[in-house]
């Protein structure tokens, strides 16, 4: 008796079948995938957020901020002494710089909140920070995480594992650089408005993932950011989404407000006011709405707060950068 099977043109129809059902779905997964992970990553902010609260309850309403009392936002991605005790061993005077991670890992040593809470899955190169990690030899009174004061250093972790590889997420600048006149930066507070936006996903400026595209339009990229004019008037214009954050594939970023909320935002000018939350104002004064809403790009701000564009208290949420050393 004959045995019954396929034939060769019924195995190409099956074949071609699987073939265009594969491609009608795994676009359809792959948006899944990345709403997955904007999800993950709001759940992030989102319990940073009520740490957050707690740690402000217990500093008379102020948020975290490492290092001295003199010191300052150095944005060069390292501290001198990451294991020291004493905050102001943060840096050298008159400089003494220290890290915005070192600012957000009070939250580890103090309000119970984990490494793993700072790595967005979609902010690729991103780990979570383990002391295994160190190459140094710590002190023995060193074994736990918390026992640090930052995600490790270029000089025990090597250029490819310091700070900004181990955190996701910019913060508002705690730094009030009070030795500039006029003042860089207003640090938020539980008791400042709620509307502030106060974490988000990475600085674009500061992100090697966004390196491609964040210089604004490129051949593959189509048209920058534009202010139209007409209509409506005084209106953001992003076609290709190049302001965003690249963990999300320009989609939008997650942002932490001051009330604890977390919003995703489709734009990056969601600060009061519509300001830019990558970016400085560039004058001394309040600038009108377009100078808002595109600003400066943060990586013109210079080592210890010195020169560069200036914020007078609205949104300027910044990260260590996660490719290079800034000299």
């Amino acid at each position: 008796m004959r045995r019954k099977c396929f034939t060769l043109v019924e195995l190409l129809v099956v074949i071609g079948i699987i073939a265009v059902l594969m491609a009608i779905l795994l676009p359809a997964l792959s948006a899944v995938k990345r709403v997955a992970q904007r999800v993950v990553c709001g759940s992030n902010l989102s319990g940073i957020g009520k740490a957050m609260l707690l740690y402000a309850n217990d500093q008379e309403g102020d948020f975290p901020r490492g290092g001295g009392s003199a010191s300052l936002w150095g944005n060069n991605g390292m501290i001198n002494d990451w294991f020291a005790q004493d905050g102001t061993q943060y840096g050298t005077p008159p400089g003494r710089s220290a890290t915005i991670t070192c600012s957000l890992y009070l939250l580890i040593k103090y309000a119970d909140v984990t490494p793993a809470q700072f790595v967005c899955r979609g902010d690729i190169g991103t780990k979570e920070f383990k002391l295994s990690d160190v190459t140094a030899t710590l002190p023995p009174t060193i074994d736990e995480v918390s026992d640090v004061w930052d995600f490790g250093d270029t000089a025990t972790m090597g250029p490819t594992n310091f700070p900004g590889n181990r955190n996701s997420y910019s913060y508002h600048d705690p730094y009030e650089n009070t030795g500039i006149t006029p003042r860089q930066s207003f640090p938020l507070g539980s008791y400042s408005d709620p509307a502030s936006p106060l974490m988000a996903d990475r600085n674009p400026y500061f992100d090697r993932n966004a390196k491609a595209y964040i210089g604004g339009a490129t051949p593959a990229e189509g048209k920058a950011p534009t202010w139209e004019t007409t209509p409506p008037p005084g209106h953001l214009a992003d076609p290709d989404r190049t302001g965003n954050a690249a963990a999300h594939q320009r989609d939008g970023q997650n942002v932490l407000f001051n009330d604890s909320h977390v919003g995703w935002e489709k734009y990056p000018n969601v600060g009061i006011s519509k300001d830019n939350i990558w970016k400085c104002w560039t004058s001394t004064t309040v600038p009108d709405a377009k100078g808002r809403e595109f600003g400066t790009p943060s990586t013109t701000l210079k080592l210890n707060g010195t020169g560069g564009p200036y914020n007078l208290g609205d949104a300027y949420l910044v990260s260590e950068t996660n490719y290079k050393v800034i000299p």
